[in-house]
């Protein structure tokens, strides 16, 4: 069974498009993509040969010869010419950057980014790009996760707010971000009794602020 954060991602592609998963983990997420008919055709990038074995294995175990497709790639270096679109998940902030910044992003209708750290550090880096977040998730799967999927086209700068939250998780304030913040801002008091600081002050203000916005909109 697939896990709640991959079921996730797998939801925010479209149907019938040509997947690169970078760092596939057993490939769990291109052999979902394929049974549920989401896609006909996923390359699952590895840097190892240990993981890469693993892709290959799933390939035999489901006969998806020719549909699962196992790729030798450090990030995107090697991704064959068809790929429409990326996915990025389960690694961290500099990691995803590396791979982010050794590509041409212009050659892919749109990536789906999960970082596991920062990620307010990568959406100031998709803002600093000028790129547009068209989706965002809040997924709660024993940690909160959150997902986001952007595409190489001219944005109006983001404010300070939305990188931090996400805009359109503060567009859309569905129940797992406002469980999210309410989780955040428990923690944040939590810390703040003990290192009261004006950083942790400001924050749990600005939290707040947006889970009182909500009540009234």
């Amino acid at each position: 069974m697939l896990s709640k954060r991959l079921t996730e991602i797998a939801e925010m592609i479209d149907n019938n498009k040509v997947v690169f998963d970078v760092g596939s983990d057993h490939a769990l997420l291109p052999c979902f993509l394929l049974q549920e008919g989401i896609s006909e055709k996923v390359y699952a990038g590895e840097i190892a040969e240990g993981p890469l074995n693993k892709v290959k294995e799933a390939v035999k175990r489901y006969g998806y010869e020719g549909r699962l497709i196992p790729v030798f790639s450090d990030g995107l270096e090697n991704a064959p010419e068809d790929v429409e679109v990326v996915v990025i998940a389960g690694m961290g902030y500099y990691t995803i950057r590396h791979i982010l910044d050794n590509c041409d992003v212009s050659k892919y209708e749109y990536f789906i980014i999960q970082s596991n750290t920062d990620v307010d550090l990568l959406r100031a880096y998709i803002a600093e790009k000028g790129y547009e977040i068209i989706d965002e998730k809040v997924v709660h799967d024993g940690f909160y996760y959150q997902i986001s999927k952007f595409r190489v086209k001219d944005h109006q700068e983001y404010t300070p707010l939305e990188i931090r939250y996400g805009p359109i998780n503060i567009k859309r304030m569905d129940a797992t971000f406002i469980e999210y913040l309410t989780d955040l801002k428990k923690r944040l008091e939590e810390i703040n009794v003990r290192a009261n600081k004006e950083e942790y002050r400001q924050t749990i203000s600005e939290i707040e602020d947006l889970l009182v916005y909500n009540v009234y909109h």
